[in-house]
This record gives C-alpha cells, sequence and structure tokens, in this order.
C-alpha cells in the first residue's frame, strides 16, 4: 500500500484529521499494532512498572485502544490506577471493551494540549507513539505540561519522531493521518528547558513497526523537584 506524502494542510484541520484517522481506522488498527508491539516499548514499559510504588497514578496520553501496553499496566500485582486519553472515541470505544479492571481505570476523550490537571497528580505520566500527532509548536509545551503533572520522584515516559516538518499521509491504513517532528536535534532543544526539574535519560532507537525499521527519539525523565 503506497503513503504518498502530500502538502501540510491549514494547522486548524490537523487534530480533526488525527480524530477522524483513528475513529475510522479503530479495529484494523487494534488487528495490527496489538500482536506486535516494539521491544523497545516493552523494554521501557518492563522499567517504568519495575520502579513506580504499589497503586501509582499514571496518565497515559494518546491511550488507544490500550493492548497490550495499558493491559500490562492494569494487570501488574501492583495494582496500578491509569488514566487513559484519547482524542478518538473510536479507539476509547475499543478500550473500554478491552481493559480490566475497570475500577482502577478512567478514559477521556480529550485533545491531550487541552487537559487540566492539577501540579503533582501523577507518578508517571506516559505518551506512546503520539506526541508526534500534534503540530510542532505544541509538542515541547506538552513535554512541559507532562513534567508539570508528575510527583516528585515521577516518570514521564514518551517517544518522539526524529524527522523535521509536517506529514500528511493519504491512505494510512485506510484513512488520512497527520504527523509531525523537531527533529532530533529539535526534540534535544524543548528538553534543554527541563533539566532544571527533570533527570533526562534519552536515546534514539531503531525499530521494527510491522516489516519496517523505524527510527524514534525515547524520553525516560524523572522529576527532581
Amino acid at each position: 500500500m503506497s503513503n504518498p506524502i502530500v502538502d501540510t494542510q491549514p494547522e486548524e484541520n490537523v487534530k480533526e484529521v488525527v480524530q477522524k484517522g483513528y475513529d475510522t481506522i479503530a479495529p484494523a488498527y487494534l488487528a495490527w499494532s496489538a500482536p506486535r508491539p516494539t521491544t523497545t516499548r516493552m523494554e521501557y514499559l518492563d522499567r517504568l512498572l519495575t520502579y513506580l510504588p504499589q497503586g501509582a497514578r499514571i496518565l497515559e496520553l494518546g491511550c488507544g485502544a490500550g493492548v497490550p501496553c495499558t493491559q500490562n499496566i492494569l494487570k501488574h500485582e501492583k495494582e496500578f490506577h491509569v488514566t487513559g486519553v484519547d482524542i478518538s472515541q473510536g479507539q476509547l470505544d475499543l478500550a473500554k471493551e478491552h481493559l480490566e479492571p475497570k475500577e482502577r481505570l478512567d478514559l477521556v476523550r480529550s485533545d491531550m494540549m487541552a487537559l487540566e490537571v492539577s501540579p503533582g497528580t501523577y507518578d508517571a505520566v506516559l505518551a506512546f507513539y503520539s506526541i508526534f500527532h500534534l503540530p510542532r509548536h505544541e509538542q515541547g509545551k506538552m513535554i512541559a505540561k507532562m513534567a508539570s503533572w508528575l510527583k516528585t520522584g515521577g516518570v514521564v515516559l514518551f517517544n518522539l519522531g526524529t524527522g523535521e516538518g509536517d506529514k500528511f499521509i493519504d491512505d494510512w491504513m485506510g484513512a488520512k493521518m497527520f504527523s509531525s517532528g523537531l527533529g532530533v536535534d529539535g526534540n534535544r532543544e524543548a528538553l534543554e528547558g527541563l533539566k532544571g526539574i527533570l533527570e533526562i535519560e534519552e536515546s534514539v532507537e531503531v525499530e521494527m513497526v510491522g516489516r519496517f525499521e523505524e527510527r524514534f527519539h525515547w524520553v525516560w525523565g524523572v522529576k527532581k523537584v
């Protein structure tokens, strides 16, 4: 299936494209993605679940259907509480079907940038393969928000794209989709202002996404103050 890149459309359409795209492909995307989580993501997730205390509160931005990562969090013996956020109602409807136990799960439909969260609320804030669906100028702001929502000692864990610029794909699994990136140097510049409050580890990893190799910029940050 070809994925022609077309010229960037007006910014006001970007989030509507992402929302409608994931609403359209939600079942197909679940069927494709659930059996093939990347090794990198699962290794980071295992590290996080080992690090966090019993009953930790976790915010996941762009949770999708939650299979298998959110499932693994909720099934863990430490009995974590998860708030999953997604812009796509179609994805959240699938999450309601697949995620248990419900008493430790809250699902919220929202643009992640529009969330209002009190500082110091969460033990971890996660964003797997989701921040790059935001416009470039929002990505650094989103990361700063995530850091502000952490308790001292809490963890931000997310990945970013490594390419620079905006990209629209006309047919991504059957729907139009948008992604954007600052490039690795731009990502690092966005992180620079947070080094006073986060102890940051970051690396660019090559991952198998389906049959293809792709590069993602992974960040693990622990809040110091």
